[in-house]
């Protein structure tokens, strides 16, 4: 149960990362203060669009996520690991963005991108040799798992 509540916190994240689509719109300024849940949905997709560089994770670093959610082992770690880098595609990325988790959130634009990216630099630094613990929400989520916990925490929200 507790791997598949740390895979949502972060697989969460990786739906996000993917989001928006590459239209070449201009962004438009988004005030940061603003609360998830009183956003418009273009400005719920520019957060998305926001993201989609600063959560973009290499191939590799995914498939350290995948080796070690399959695999307390070093040695089975890698196989996965290996055998996710030779397989076609991005195996924890989502084409979508799901702006309906805002609805009701209180946490401003600030945390949740704040929250977000550290969420990606935690998976960054990850490996097939990482304590199994370290894939725990970042501190810097601490306000969104208060005030917004469903958007971390099923996985299909951030």
């Amino acid at each position: 149960m507790r791997r598949m509540t740390l895979l949502g916190v972060l697989a969460a994240g990786l739906a996000l990362a993917a989001c928006g689509d590459d239209g070449g719109e201009t962004a438009i300024a988004l005030d940061e203060s603003l609360q998830l849940g009183e956003l418009t949905s273009e400005e719920a997709s520019q957060v998305c669009d926001d993201l989609k560089q600063p959560m973009k994770l290499a191939k590799a670093d995914q498939c350290d996520l995948v080796g070690l959610l399959n695999s307390r082992e070093i040695e089975a770690c890698v196989a996965i690991w290996r055998q996710c880098l030779i397989s076609p595609g991005e195996p924890l990325t989502s084409s979508r963005c799901f702006t309906y988790e805002f609805e009701g959130c209180a946490v401003t634009v600030a945390e949740a991108k704040t929250c977000l990216i550290a969420m990606a630099g935690t998976l960054k630094e990850l490996s097939c040799g990482s304590d199994f613990d370290l894939l725990q929400p970042p501190e810097e989520c601490a306000g969104v798992r208060a005030m917004c916990p469903s958007i971390l925490e099923n996985g299909e929200g951030f």
